[in-house]
């Protein structure tokens, strides 16, 4: 199951929820799944808080991989609302695409893939750019 939450923004949490649904179920990743939509202040504090970086950033997964009494929780997807506006005029696209490419991205990196090393980098995002298009039009 996934959840969604963006107490800020007004988002539609059924097409960012169906669509996600619809590649955990093609990469078989199972679990709850919290995504969070916020501002940069919290993003800032999440990234210091967790990973010692202290400036925001666009996109954080947070794995738990717990069997709790309600399920089994996969782990948190924090999305930075205003990077993704940024990188969405930078990028030339819609934000609701660039929001989604994140959440995709959050996503992976819940079900074990990484792009800090160079070897896992090509594959993760491979795999990024082909579910992105595969789901967009």
């Amino acid at each position: 199951m996934i959840e969604m939450m963006s107490d800020d923004y007004h988002l539609d949490h059924a097409f960012y929820i169906d669509i996600l649904q619809k590649i955990t179920n093609e990469l078989n990743i199972n679990g709850n799944i919290v995504i969070k939509v916020g501002d940069k202040d919290e993003s800032q504090q999440l990234n210091r808080d967790f990973l010692q970086r202290d400036y925001p950033t666009d996109v954080l997964s947070f794995t738990f991989n717990e069997e709790l009494p309600d399920g089994f929780y996969l782990g948190d997807i924090f999305v930075c609302y205003p990077i993704a506006e940024e990188q969405a005029k930078e990028n030339h696209i819609s934000l609701e695409e660039e929001l989604l490419i994140l959440m995709i991205h959050g996503l992976l990196h819940l079900a074990g893939y990484d792009h800090e090393a160079e070897n896992d980098s090509g594959e993760m995002l491979t795999l990024q750019k082909r579910l992105v298009k595969k789901v967009l039009p």
